[in-house]
């Protein structure tokens, strides 16, 4: 019976420290999607120009960007395009703080200006999304390590010290 609970508990801990890297890897998904939400949008403006309100739907549609909760909340209501964006990006949990600065930014930009500098708005906010993407990933890569070694380290830890 010892024996059962002693594996349980280690296999419990192993899952937490794996939960805590998965959640390091999420963030880095999350940001390469931002990463080609904007160049989509980019393509879409130099393509064709169309009216945000019929942007976002389109591209909440898409299923590349089925991830991305805050653009779907912001299509629903694409009329009342830049408060719903806002309102969306900062409701969003799964965004960190510098993802949410940088699509306030997008949100800002959009429709605002003349195509050129929208466009140059964009890929400045693609070269900030980019950067962060790099961050995480090579953080994800180091404390991901750490997280799952934490797990069964510490799953061991607790076996022994209970048996």
């Amino acid at each position: 019976m010892k024996l059962i609970g002693a594996m349980l508990l280690l296999s419990a801990c192993v899952c937490g420290g794996c939960y805590v890297a998965g959640l390091l890897d999420r963030r880095v998904k999350i940001l390469q999607t931002l990463i080609q939400l904007t160049d989509a949008i980019m393509t879409e403006l130099q393509s064709r120009l169309p009216y945000i309100s019929e942007l976002l739907p389109e591209l909440a549609n898409r299923p590349a960007f089925s991830g991305l909760c805050f653009l779907r909340d912001a299509a629903a209501d694409a009329a009342q395009f830049p408060e719903s964006w806002n309102t969306a990006v900062q409701q969003d949990g799964t965004l960190c703080d510098e993802a949410k600065a940088i699509l306030t930014t997008v949100g800002q930009t959009l429709g605002s200006t003349t195509i050129d500098g929208q466009l140059s708005a964009l890929r400045l906010c693609e070269k900030r999304f980019t950067a962060l993407h790099a961050e995480a990933a090579e953080y994800a890569r180091q404390k991901g390590t750490l997280c799952r070694s934490f797990g069964f380290l510490g799953g061991i830890f607790l076996v022994i010290l209970l048996l």
